[in-house]
């Protein structure tokens, strides 16, 4: 089983109990739960596909939020003496498929 949300406007495959890191949503610390959209459900053989979404809403637990690994940057001009180096952290947020609530 399997459902297929949009979270932050990309696209995720959430499958119940498997935490997924997605891009910092703007919530309290204090919410520990986020409804979001859902585009497709798969249920053992039984596939739904929404046009674009679901009738039915898909609760997320949150699980915390927090910043990613560092990646750097380089870049480099040949024969130039120019070189820079800057780092980065995405903000990320753990969330994890509780279950499905019947929408409007």
């Amino acid at each position: 089983m399997y459902t297929i949300c949009e979270i932050s406007g990309k696209q995720y495959k959430l499958i119940p109990g498997i935490p997924v890191l997605v891009d910092l949503l703007d919530i309290d610390e204090a919410i520990k739960q986020v409804k979001v959209k859902a585009l497709a459900k798969s249920d053992g053989d039984k596939l739904e596909i929404g046009r674009p979404y679901l009738k039915d809403d898909v609760i997320l637990e949150v699980l915390g939020q927090f910043r990613g690994e560092k990646i750097r940057v380089a870049k480099f001009h040949a024969k130039a003496n120019y070189r820079r180096v800057n780092g980065h952290r995405s903000k990320l947020t753990k969330v994890v498929l509780k279950g499905e609530k019947n929408g409007t």
